[in-house]
Protein backbone atom coordinates (compact mmCIF):
# COMPACT_ATOMS: atom_id res chain seq x y z
CA UNK A 1 0.00 0.00 0.00
CA UNK A 2 1.63 3.55 -0.92
CA UNK A 3 1.96 5.70 2.25
CA UNK A 4 -0.06 8.45 2.86
CA UNK A 5 1.46 12.23 3.39
CA UNK A 6 -0.93 14.14 4.93
CA UNK A 7 -0.49 18.09 6.46
CA UNK A 8 -0.74 18.89 9.65
CA UNK A 9 -2.59 22.20 10.77
CA UNK A 10 1.47 23.83 11.65
CA UNK A 11 2.03 23.11 7.72
CA UNK A 12 4.76 20.49 8.23
CA UNK A 13 4.29 17.62 6.17
CA UNK A 14 4.04 14.34 8.08
CA UNK A 15 4.60 10.91 6.14
CA UNK A 16 2.33 7.89 7.79
CA UNK A 17 2.96 4.62 6.15
CA UNK A 18 0.05 2.41 6.15
CA UNK A 19 1.70 -0.56 8.01
CA UNK A 20 -0.05 -4.33 6.93
CA UNK A 21 -3.44 -5.22 8.42
CA UNK A 22 -1.91 -7.40 11.08
CA UNK A 23 -3.19 -5.65 14.40
CA UNK A 24 -6.50 -3.85 14.47
CA UNK A 25 -6.36 -0.15 16.64
CA UNK A 26 -7.52 2.14 17.81
CA UNK A 27 -4.31 3.94 19.29
CA UNK A 28 -4.84 7.87 20.02
CA UNK A 29 -2.96 9.77 22.08
CA UNK A 30 -5.27 11.86 25.38
CA UNK A 31 -4.48 15.17 24.53
CA UNK A 32 -6.20 18.20 26.16
CA UNK A 33 -8.71 20.97 24.65
CA UNK A 34 -5.73 23.71 24.57
CA UNK A 35 -3.23 22.04 22.08
CA UNK A 36 0.12 21.87 22.50
CA UNK A 37 1.25 24.34 24.69
CA UNK A 38 4.97 24.93 24.59
CA UNK A 39 5.48 22.35 22.19
CA UNK A 40 3.79 25.26 19.58
CA UNK A 41 3.65 24.43 16.03
CA UNK A 42 6.11 21.23 16.10
CA UNK A 43 4.26 19.10 14.14
CA UNK A 44 3.13 16.72 16.47
CA UNK A 45 0.05 14.27 16.44
CA UNK A 46 -2.79 13.20 14.08
CA UNK A 47 -5.83 11.26 14.58
CA UNK A 48 -5.21 8.94 12.13
CA UNK A 49 -3.59 5.68 12.85
CA UNK A 50 -2.96 3.29 10.16
CA UNK A 51 -4.43 -0.36 9.98
CA UNK A 52 -0.15 -1.72 10.99
CA UNK A 53 0.02 -4.57 13.28
CA UNK A 54 -0.51 -1.99 16.27
CA UNK A 55 -0.84 1.61 15.00
CA UNK A 56 1.34 3.20 12.61
CA UNK A 57 0.29 7.16 12.91
CA UNK A 58 1.84 10.61 12.49
CA UNK A 59 5.06 10.89 13.90
CA UNK A 60 7.12 14.05 14.96
CA UNK A 61 8.45 13.54 18.70
CA UNK A 62 8.76 17.16 18.93
CA UNK A 63 10.99 18.02 21.70
CA UNK A 64 10.37 21.36 23.98
CA UNK A 65 13.75 20.97 26.38
CA UNK A 66 11.35 23.29 28.90
CA UNK A 67 9.51 21.52 32.00
CA UNK A 68 5.68 20.60 32.27
CA UNK A 69 3.75 23.50 32.29
CA UNK A 70 -0.27 24.15 31.99
CA UNK A 71 -1.66 23.77 28.50
CA UNK A 72 1.60 21.60 27.06
CA UNK A 73 -0.76 19.51 25.32
CA UNK A 74 -1.35 16.31 27.32
CA UNK A 75 -2.80 15.86 31.66
CA UNK A 76 -0.64 17.62 34.41
CA UNK A 77 -0.65 15.91 37.75
CA UNK A 78 0.52 17.13 41.17
CA UNK A 79 2.24 15.28 43.47
CA UNK A 80 -0.72 13.87 45.23
CA UNK A 81 -1.90 12.87 41.97
CA UNK A 82 1.42 10.47 40.94
CA UNK A 83 1.79 9.07 44.18
CA UNK A 84 -1.87 7.52 43.11
CA UNK A 85 -1.28 6.90 40.09
CA UNK A 86 2.19 4.79 41.70
CA UNK A 87 -0.42 3.02 44.44
CA UNK A 88 -2.18 1.59 41.32
CA UNK A 89 0.47 0.78 39.17
CA UNK A 90 -0.07 -3.37 39.96
CA UNK A 91 -3.40 -3.18 39.42
CA UNK A 92 -5.25 -6.22 37.27
CA UNK A 93 -1.35 -7.58 36.88
CA UNK A 94 0.35 -10.33 38.33
CA UNK A 95 3.99 -9.44 39.23
CA UNK A 96 7.22 -11.40 39.10
CA UNK A 97 10.10 -9.46 41.26
CA UNK A 98 12.41 -12.25 40.57
CA UNK A 99 11.57 -12.10 36.87
CA UNK A 100 11.16 -8.65 36.25
CA UNK A 101 7.70 -9.49 34.93
CA UNK A 102 4.20 -7.88 34.94
CA UNK A 103 1.56 -9.95 33.10
CA UNK A 104 -1.78 -9.06 32.47
CA UNK A 105 -5.02 -11.11 31.89
CA UNK A 106 -8.52 -10.51 30.68
CA UNK A 107 -10.05 -8.34 27.41
CA UNK A 108 -9.14 -4.63 28.87
CA UNK A 109 -5.57 -3.98 30.17
CA UNK A 110 -3.99 -0.95 31.75
CA UNK A 111 -0.38 -0.31 31.85
CA UNK A 112 0.66 2.50 34.55
CA UNK A 113 4.16 3.55 33.46
CA UNK A 114 6.52 5.63 34.58
CA UNK A 115 9.48 7.37 32.82
CA UNK A 116 12.51 7.39 35.13
CA UNK A 117 10.88 6.64 38.26
CA UNK A 118 13.21 8.48 41.68
CA UNK A 119 14.99 5.79 43.06
CA UNK A 120 15.71 3.96 40.23
CA UNK A 121 18.41 4.22 37.46
CA UNK A 122 18.37 7.03 35.10
CA UNK A 123 17.21 6.30 32.04
CA UNK A 124 14.94 3.66 32.38
CA UNK A 125 10.75 2.71 32.95
CA UNK A 126 8.89 1.87 35.62
CA UNK A 127 5.59 -0.45 35.84
CA UNK A 128 4.62 -1.81 39.42
CA UNK A 129 7.94 -0.71 40.71
CA UNK A 130 10.21 -2.81 38.92
CA UNK A 131 12.58 -1.22 36.50
CA UNK A 132 12.16 -2.13 32.25
CA UNK A 133 9.82 -5.23 33.35
CA UNK A 134 8.97 -7.74 30.65
CA UNK A 135 5.66 -6.65 30.11
CA UNK A 136 3.20 -9.46 28.86
CA UNK A 137 -0.54 -9.07 27.86
CA UNK A 138 -3.18 -11.72 26.06
CA UNK A 139 -3.65 -11.67 21.94
CA UNK A 140 -6.63 -9.35 21.30
CA UNK A 141 -6.78 -7.35 24.36
CA UNK A 142 -7.25 -3.78 24.06
CA UNK A 143 -4.59 -2.06 25.70
CA UNK A 144 -3.88 1.12 27.41
CA UNK A 145 -0.83 2.67 28.61
CA UNK A 146 -0.90 5.81 30.84
CA UNK A 147 2.89 7.15 30.71
CA UNK A 148 3.94 9.52 33.78
CA UNK A 149 7.36 11.41 33.23
CA UNK A 150 9.10 11.87 37.05
CA UNK A 151 12.59 12.76 35.67
CA UNK A 152 13.92 16.12 35.78
CA UNK A 153 16.35 18.21 33.77
CA UNK A 154 18.01 19.09 30.49
CA UNK A 155 16.47 16.98 27.59
CA UNK A 156 14.62 14.57 30.16
CA UNK A 157 11.79 14.62 27.30
CA UNK A 158 10.51 10.80 27.34
CA UNK A 159 8.27 8.92 25.00
CA UNK A 160 7.65 5.82 23.98
CA UNK A 161 7.04 3.50 20.87
CA UNK A 162 6.71 -0.20 20.57
CA UNK A 163 8.57 -1.58 17.85
CA UNK A 164 9.66 -5.46 16.55
CA UNK A 165 12.98 -4.25 16.19
CA UNK A 166 15.15 -5.87 18.83
CA UNK A 167 18.17 -3.80 21.15
CA UNK A 168 20.85 -2.48 20.76
CA UNK A 169 19.76 0.57 19.92
CA UNK A 170 22.18 3.45 18.00
CA UNK A 171 22.11 7.24 19.64
CA UNK A 172 18.93 8.38 17.30
CA UNK A 173 16.88 4.99 17.89
CA UNK A 174 14.06 5.80 15.73
CA UNK A 175 16.90 5.03 12.82
CA UNK A 176 16.66 1.92 13.76
CA UNK A 177 12.95 1.39 14.65
CA UNK A 178 11.24 3.68 12.19
CA UNK A 179 8.04 5.30 13.32
CA UNK A 180 7.18 1.79 15.66
CA UNK A 181 3.66 -0.14 15.50
CA UNK A 182 2.18 1.95 18.45
CA UNK A 183 3.33 5.52 19.69
CA UNK A 184 2.85 8.12 22.05
CA UNK A 185 3.51 11.34 21.88
CA UNK A 186 4.65 14.18 21.84
CA UNK A 187 7.46 13.88 24.40
CA UNK A 188 6.25 14.33 28.07
CA UNK A 189 7.93 17.26 29.05
CA UNK A 190 9.85 17.09 32.44
CA UNK A 191 8.94 17.78 36.23
CA UNK A 192 8.34 20.98 36.58
CA UNK A 193 10.59 21.32 39.87
CA UNK A 194 13.89 19.08 41.85
CA UNK A 195 11.53 18.64 44.60
CA UNK A 196 8.89 16.09 43.96
CA UNK A 197 6.73 17.39 46.75
CA UNK A 198 6.44 20.92 44.70
CA UNK A 199 6.89 19.60 40.72
CA UNK A 200 3.64 19.22 38.17
CA UNK A 201 4.20 16.29 36.42
CA UNK A 202 2.91 15.49 32.55
CA UNK A 203 1.33 12.36 31.37
CA UNK A 204 -0.31 10.84 28.13
CA UNK A 205 -2.23 7.59 27.44
CA UNK A 206 -2.21 5.65 24.19
CA UNK A 207 -4.85 2.73 23.11
CA UNK A 208 -4.25 -0.18 20.77
CA UNK A 209 -5.80 -3.61 20.32
CA UNK A 210 -2.83 -6.46 20.52
CA UNK A 211 -3.53 -8.40 17.56
CA UNK A 212 -0.63 -10.43 16.25
CA UNK A 213 1.74 -12.59 19.29
CA UNK A 214 5.35 -12.15 19.46
CA UNK A 215 7.82 -9.92 21.63
CA UNK A 216 8.42 -6.96 20.86
CA UNK A 217 10.32 -3.50 22.79
CA UNK A 218 8.86 -0.35 24.12
CA UNK A 219 11.23 2.36 23.77
CA UNK A 220 12.06 5.67 24.80
CA UNK A 221 12.32 7.42 21.42
CA UNK A 222 14.40 10.63 23.04
CA UNK A 223 18.18 10.40 20.81
CA UNK A 224 20.45 8.60 23.30
CA UNK A 225 17.83 7.37 25.49
CA UNK A 226 17.40 3.74 23.95
CA UNK A 227 20.85 3.13 23.62
CA UNK A 228 21.90 3.78 27.46
CA UNK A 229 18.98 1.31 28.12
CA UNK A 230 15.55 3.07 27.87
CA UNK A 231 13.68 -0.28 26.92
CA UNK A 232 11.54 -3.38 27.79
CA UNK A 233 10.60 -6.36 26.28
CA UNK A 234 6.45 -6.16 25.17
CA UNK A 235 5.07 -10.07 24.75
CA UNK A 236 1.63 -10.70 23.19
CA UNK A 237 0.63 -14.15 23.67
Amino acid sequence: MKPTIRRCACGAFVMAALLAAVWGTSAQAQMAAGGYGAYGAYGAYGGMMGEGMMGGGMMSFAQSDRPVEPGWGGAVLDYAQVRDFLARSAQGARVDARANTVTYSGRDVRIAMVAVQPGHPDQTFEVAGLTNPTLVVPRGATVRIDLVNMDYGRNMEHGLIITPVPPPYPYMSMMATGPGLVQLEPLLPWRSASRLQAASYAELSTSFVAGEPGTYWYVCPTPEHAEKGMVGRFIVR
